[in-house]
């Protein structure tokens, strides 16, 4: 029953209507980038010719884009609103998978990819401070948390449906995916461009110092490559490359992997609330470890997927893989992020945030880049390459935990009266 009170709360009546438009947005952008997320590097092999290295090496490469236009992105929020640059990241997008469609050559794919990367690093910093222009500062945890729901479920069935209409293979099916990605980016920027959102006044402050003295912090270094290890290890090559990994070496089916890939949606629906309560009170860098010890797991079963060569055996050996991947997304979740913003002083919280989404984006250049390689060789290597990663994370996240000051050990506990 608290599970339930606490799942349905996240969904709050008292939210401003223009909340609930966004959120109606969100779910529909997000239910078009599952349409062609798990297989925009098989669209570029199999449709528009490309090998399996190159276009998962071009597509890795919007990552880099994405970290200059990130932190451009921030700035101009700042100046010119965020809900412009909003819009301008959609129509970015809208443009960049329109031209998919035409690609032919290994440039043409990295150029698409630039434009992709500037669409995508622009969504983070200008649909986040949106939100939080939209509702005054005691309701923010709610609506971003409301949030993530609604991109996990537009991306879940976004995954699903795609899957479906991919299942038959054909060069029809994979530009009709991509075409329905083209509509669900020009109709979230149309709702936003249209939208009303009352601005709640921001506290004014004074910000002391720049990201010179953000670096100086040993803390944030080691997170910073903890978080590079474990994206590069774990979330990106699990996400962009298992399925061409599942394909290549099982013949599994695109609606198997549509399906797998919806499981982790599920999961994370699932064992959010759960999970969230359990770290309360533990300290944060071991539950990190519990998390990259399940990615070794999930890597071991994606090995004996694809090893089995059979591809009912490998679907049904995959989908526990991205049930223990999940948990570990969970757990990752509720510890990276939340550790950054602890130690990071109040007037440079923005800065080191930035530079935590920084690894992040090198954590997905990295992956795809090298495990493109890797993918077509023995069924062993990229699992391998995965569990190094996540090995490397769980090592310096257990050194880390002597080193965090006190203050910052563990996951402060909910005060349950007051919630």
């Amino acid at each position: 029953m608290r599970w339930l009170v606490a799942r349905a709360s996240l969904w709050d009546p008292g939210l401003p209507r223009t909340v609930w438009i966004q959120q109606v947005g969100v779910f529909v952008n997000f239910f078009g980038n599952g349409l062609v997320f798990p297989f925009l590097v098989l669209y570029l092999h199999y449709v528009r010719g490309l090998e399996v290295g190159v276009a998962a090496a071009t597509v890795a490469s919007g990552g880099l884009v994405a970290i200059v236009s990130g932190f451009a992105a921030g700035w101009l929020a700042d100046r010119i609103g965020p809900k412009r640059v909003l819009v301008f990241a959609m129509l970015s997008n809208a443009v960049a998978y329109t031209l998919y469609l035409f690609v032919s050559e290994a440039w043409q794919a990295l150029a698409v990819a630039w434009l992709v990367g500037i669409g995508t690093g622009s969504y983070g910093p200008s649909s986040q401070s949106l939100l939080s222009a939209m509702v005054p500062p005691d309701r923010r945890h709610r609506v971003f948390a409301q949030n993530r729901l609604t991109s996990l479920v537009g991306l879940g069935l976004g995954g699903l449906v795609g899957g479906l209409i991919a299942a038959g293979g054909s060069a029809m099916d994979y530009d009709f995916l991509l075409i329905l990605d083209v509509v669900t980016f020009t109709a979230f920027a149309f709702v936003i461009a249209a939208l009303d959102a009352p601005a709640h006044g921001q506290v004014a402050g004074t910000s002391h110092g720049g990201y010179r003295d953000v670096l100086r912090d040993r803390t944030l270094r080691w997170i910073v490559l903890i978080n590079v290890a474990l994206v590069a290890g774990g979330i990106a090559p699990i996400s962009r490359l298992a399925p061409i990994f599942l394909k290549t070496h099982a013949a599994t089916s695109e609606s198997a992997i549509g399906a797998i890939y919806a499981l982790n949606t599920i999961t994370v629906l699932l064992a959010q609330v759960p999970l969230a309560g359990m770290v309360e009170g533990r300290r944060r860098m071991p539950v990190l470890g519990v998390g990259a010890l399940l990615w070794c797991g999930a890597w071991l079963l994606f090995f004996a997927a694809a090893a089995s060569g059979d591809a009912v055996v490998s679907a049904l050996v995959a989908a526990p893989a991205i049930v223990l991947y999940s948990l570990g997304e969970n757990l990752y979740a509720l510890i990276v992020t939340p550790t950054v913003a602890s130690v990071a002083p109040d007037a440079l919280r923005g800065r080191y945030l930035a530079v935590l989404g920084l690894s992040w984006q090198g954590g997905f250049v990295l992956g795809p880049s090298i495990g493109g390689q890797l993918v077509v060789l023995d069924p062993w290597v990229l699992p391998a390459f995965g569990i190094c990663g996540t090995a490397v994370a769980l090592v310096l996240a257990l050194r880390l935990d002597r080193a965090l000051p006190a203050a910052h050990r563990e996951t402060p506990r909910t005060d349950r009266r007051a919630a």
